[in-house]
């Protein structure tokens, strides 16, 4: 049979192949909680935040330019941060794969991945389109039901796409397009590190569970410290916007003073 048919894959190239799907499900997973996550801190945002208010008693635009200012300001930061953990899983596949199953596996990893995100991507973003073309098509009154009669946006079946449509924008907007970047950036990483790799992982095992836990690390820093050191920047920012109104409350009171006792000695002299 190998005579006709040729040598089996290898263990190492299976392995790859494995990993590689693998890898690719993790990295769409951390994307599309990245997204909720990111949504979810917006929603708190909004809420907790009186900052974020219209400005009722200044006309448009002028009511709406500081709280979109505030709001971009913290959807930038948070979004910064939420691109921690796909960005770390991006960089950990190649380096996995060349330690842990040498240049072979390695080999098999970008195939294995390059397959699955071809078809992965359209069904995400089929998906995901599907979800919005099923909203569209209730809001213009195409869908009705037994009896002929429309139903409209008030219904139990648009509220259900609305839930459903919190999943489909992540699939079509963020996921779908964001396999794309990671095979092309995972076949360049992997070829700029290819002399770090060996043929076979008999002497670099090692180095794979190393980056294993580096990578942990960092997964547990964007979670948590960055999260604590951005909250300290947040509030000492917060702290010097009130001093520094302090001050320029306590500037306008001393030249006020400082008017009322000129108006004074005026007066005086006049007298």
């Amino acid at each position: 049979y190998q005579m006709i048919s040729g040598a089996p894959v290898s263990e190492w190239s299976q392995a790859g192949l494995l990993l590689g799907v693998v890898m690719t499900m993790l990295f769409t997973a951390n994307t599309i909680i990245s997204c909720l996550e990111t949504s979810k801190a917006f929603m708190r945002f909004c809420k907790e935040s009186k900052e974020v208010d219209q400005k009722r008693n200044l006309p448009f635009p002028y009511s709406h330019i500081q709280p979109l200012t505030i709001l971009t300001s913290f959807g930038t930061v948070t979004s910064m941060r939420m691109v921690f953990t796909p960005m770390i899983n991006t960089l950990a596949v190649p380096m996995l794969g060349g330690w842990f199953l040498g240049l072979r596996g390695l080999l098999f990893l970008l195939s294995g991945s390059n397959v699955l995100i071809l078809c992965l991507s359209i069904f995400l973003n089929n998906s995901g389109q599907s979800w919005v073309a099923a909203k569209k098509y209730i809001l213009f009154g195409s869908l009705k039901d037994q009896d002929g009669k429309v139903i409209g946006p008030d219904s139990a079946e648009y509220e259900n796409l609305g839930v459903g449509e919190m999943i489909g924008g992540p699939f079509e907007d963020v996921a779908g397009p964001a396999l794309n970047n990671f095979i092309k950036f995972l076949a360049v990483f992997a070829l700029v590190t290819e002399g770090l790799y060996e043929e076979t992982p008999e002497n670099t095992w090692i180095y794979g569970f190393a980056c294993c836990a580096g990578s942990l690390i960092l997964v547990a820093f964007s979670k948590f410290g960055l999260t604590l050191i951005l909250n300290c920047l947040t509030s000492f920012l917060r702290q010097r916007q009130l001093q520094r109104a302090r001050d320029e409350h306590d500037e306008e009171l001393s030249d006020e003073e400082d008017g009322d006792g000129e108006e004074g000695r005026v007066g005086i002299e006049d007298a």
